[in-house]
């Protein structure tokens, strides 16, 4: 039989298994407690914004249902500038609406962030 030699010890830690090794966790941040001023103005621009989203994208609704030709017309006649204007109308309508959903999630006590 051979001689038995103890395990030698690596010249650097293995990083993949450093973090699980490690006997302090770091802890989360804590979340701060947001001003009620804040949480008001999140709250009232954040419906602001939603309805100004859903009053838009109503707009480009009933316009799009009330001229009588399709996209593929447009495109075909050559109407370049109604469809861009459509397309605006339709990126800000989408646009508002989640800005308002981001500031209606916004509105509460605690920012966990």
């Amino acid at each position: 039989m051979g001689t038995v030699t103890p395990p030698q010890r690596r010249a650097r830690p293995n990083l993949v298994t450093l973090w699980f090794m490690a006997k302090r966790k770091a802890s989360a941040a804590k979340p701060e407690r947001r001003p009620r001023k804040e949480i008001d103005r999140n709250y009232f621009f954040g419906d602001v914004f939603i309805k100004t989203g859903a009053a838009l994208g109503l707009v480009v609704a009933m316009i799009a249902a009330y001229t009588p030709m399709t996209v593929r017309s447009a495109i075909d006649d050559g109407m370049y500038d109604y469809l861009a204007v459509m397309g605006l109308f339709g990126t800000v309508a989408a646009a508002a609406f989640f800005f308002g959903r981001h500031l209606r999630r916004q509105a509460t006590h605690w920012d966990f962030d």
